[in-house]
């Protein structure tokens, strides 16, 4: 009887051992989750706080829970917490912007609105669901915008000056004199060497009417004469 008890006590000491041995593996497993828990809620807040971008938290109604430190140092006016986002705070937008967040938030998909002009700013703002609410990530490009807008302004000028230059190029510098064409080197040509030079065009040499009746008036004489044709305007 009593090696009975023994055996028994020895079986439930067996079982004890068993159970604690695994109780202490759980809490080891629950230790282990904990401490990777705490370092991913670090990490996520880490990533959260010191964003350079600034970053409001809303619940699933739109009420602002927290803000970045770039949006406290950001020199903006905060918002309260509680205060509903685009309605309470920055609600002079182009678009109804707190429509566009339930819409984001309901159906879990996160938008980014690229270029939103807002006051004297520009800002990219994108809008990332999670399951409680939404995180708002404001991005300040007014610079880069403006930037762009100069360079657009400085194209368009140049392109102004080149069509300018252009329009000087087709013009043909002509002594009133001689007739003689001015080149882009600075020489005189005559119109024959101007043209002959640039065009391949070889010229026949000729006298016009005017020439004929002035520098040979007896033989203007006795050419046949056409009638002149009258030009009139329409």
């Amino acid at each position: 009887m009593e090696q009975q008890n023994i055996e028994s006590l020895r079986k439930q000491i067996s079982e004890l051992s068993i159970k604690l041995a695994d109780y202490r593996d759980l809490e080891q497993k629950y230790e282990n989750a904990f401490d990777e828990l705490t370092e991913k809620e670090e990490f996520n807040f880490a990533l959260f706080q010191y964003n350079p971008m600034t970053t409001v938290v809303v619940d699933d109604e739109g009420k602002v829970i927290k803000s970045n430190a770039a949006k406290r140092n950001s020199g903006d006016r905060l918002p309260n917490i509680g205060d509903v986002m685009y309605k309470d705070y920055a609600s002079r937008h182009e678009i109804n912007m707190y429509e566009e967040l339930m819409t984001c938030i309901k159906n879990r998909q996160s938008k980014t609105f690229a270029e939103m002009h807002y006051g004297d700013k520009f800002l990219s703002i994108t809008l990332a669901p999670f399951p409680k609410g939404a995180i708002i990530i404001t991005q300040d490009i007014t610079d880069r915008v403006q930037a762009e807008q100069d360079r657009i302004m400085l194209i368009n000028d140049l392109r102004r000056a080149l069509n300018e230059v252009e329009t000087l190029r087709s013009l043909l510098p002509i002594c009133a004199s001689c007739k003689k064409i001015r080149d882009d080197s600075g020489y005189w040509n005559t119109v024959e060497e101007y043209f002959g030079l640039r065009n391949s065009v070889d010229f026949s040499h000729t006298l016009c009417p005017d020439c004929i009746k002035t520098l040979y008036p007896d033989l203007w004489e006795k050419m046949p004469k056409k009638t002149p044709v009258t030009k009139t305007r329409t």
